[in-house]
């Protein structure tokens, strides 16, 4: 199993993850991250290239705070 390696401890809100740093972090499934963002009941991933996406560190934070109680800050995303 791929486990992030990066101390994210003092990265900003804005630092941007790849899905194995989250998933590590989440400790979520990828086919229950992409799902539970399809219903927006987790942050969803920022588009960096045609073939790759990431997330802001600060949504995942934020969702790990209360992940039954989370709702996107911003619906225009």
């Amino acid at each position: 199993m791929n486990k992030s390696s990066r101390d994210l401890t003092n990265l900003p809100p804005e630092a941007i993850l790849r899905l194995p740093e989250v998933i590590a972090m989440v400790q979520l499934s990828r086919a229950s991250i992409y799902a539970q963002a399809a219903q927006r009941s987790f942050p969803q991933p920022i588009k960096l290239t045609a073939h790759a996406s990431g997330w802001r560190l600060g949504d995942i934070r934020a969702w790990l705070a209360n992940p039954t109680g989370w709702t996107p800050a911003n619906d225009n995303a």
